[in-house]
């Protein structure tokens, strides 16, 4: 079993470095990176048709690898590695290729620890079969931290990006320009609002709709205040009615929002507090305070007992 064990690592280690090697070695070509890039755009840019969706082994292996059915999106596992920033046609399957490797080697190298200590082999098993489970989700809990710190960063931003496109609008700009000059003016403070928006700009111009352009802005953020803009948008659009004033008006109500949130922030500091206070601060202010006088009362109990 020792040897078995040492091979499974062994193999899991070449397949590894060997895919890094490869990952990093091709398409070294600036053409091919642009014509690979273009390429991911234009698939990310299309309507989505039954023949297109994954096979029904994908969406299990998705399903088993933690991703349940968004609401906005039957395709839950690139759904959840667009709204992480990786666009990438070969995502999902280098993404679940790496969910085997990790619980591979998890199991592989528990049993080599396990069994190179000379454990009962029974506790050497299941410890193993539970490492290999924790590497399997291990990529998932990264792929959701990721998602959820682009999605916090895209909020951040937000107010600041609508607040210079409604500077945009107002200048004489098309919405289109203004969109596009402010995903180029944002890119240093939010390079990931800034893609989403150069992204939105770009699906226009290859003769998509206004409207599902930004409502694909919406579902590949997952972010609610984009759904609400896109929204308020597309009604403006439709209606016929003044960008200008529709996006100051939203941006005010968000700006309102952004420091709603961060009031709200601030009073749950008090609470988050009390842990580190009550079992950690305390008791060591218990200790230095009360910690002489304990000291000085059992001297002197001692000191009575020794002259009785």
């Amino acid at each position: 079993m020792f040897l078995i064990s040492t091979f499974l690592l062994a193999v899991a280690l070449a397949v590894g470095v060997y895919g890094a090697y490869m990952a990093l070695v091709r398409d070294r070509d600036p053409v091919a990176l642009r014509l690979r890039d273009l390429r991911t755009r234009a698939l990310a840019a299309r309507p989505v048709h039954e023949d297109d969706r994954p096979s029904f082994l994908l969406q299990f292996l998705a399903m088993l690898g933690g991703f349940l059915p968004a609401g906005d999106s039957k395709e839950s596992l690139q759904s959840g590695l667009v709204r992480a920033g990786i666009r990438d046609a070969t995502a999902s399957m280098v993404f679940l290729g790496a969910k085997a490797a990790c619980a591979v080697l998890g199991a592989s190298g528990w049993l080599t620890v396990n069994f190179a200590m000379a454990r009962p082999l029974g506790s050497t098993l299941f410890s193993g079969f539970v490492a290999g489970v924790v590497g399997f989700y291990l990529p998932t809990l990264w792929l959701y931290s990721k998602g959820e710190a682009r999605r916090g960063q895209i909020q951040r931003s937000l107010p600041d990006a609508l607040d210079l496109l409604v500077v945009c609008v107002e200048s004489g700009l098309g919405l289109n320009a203004a969109v596009e000059r402010v995903g180029r003016e944002i890119a240093l403070a939010s390079p990931a609002l800034s893609d989403e928006l150069l992204m939105v700009n770009q699906e226009i111009r290859t003769g998509l709709a206004r409207g599902e352009a930004l409502r694909r802005l919406a579902r590949r953020t997952g972010v609610e205040d984009v759904y609400a803009l896109t929204a308020m948008m597309i009604q403006a659009d439709r209606l016929g009615t003044s960008i200008a004033q529709s996006l100051r008006a939203h941006a005010e109500s968000m700006r309102t929002k952004r420091r709603q949130r961060a009031e709200q922030m601030a009073r749950k500091a008090g609470i988050k507090l009390a842990f580190p206070l009550v079992f950690l601060i305390f008791p060591a202010l218990l200790v230095v305070i009360l910690g002489p006088a304990a000291i000085q009362l059992m001297e002197a109990i001692a000191a009575q007992n020794a002259t009785r």
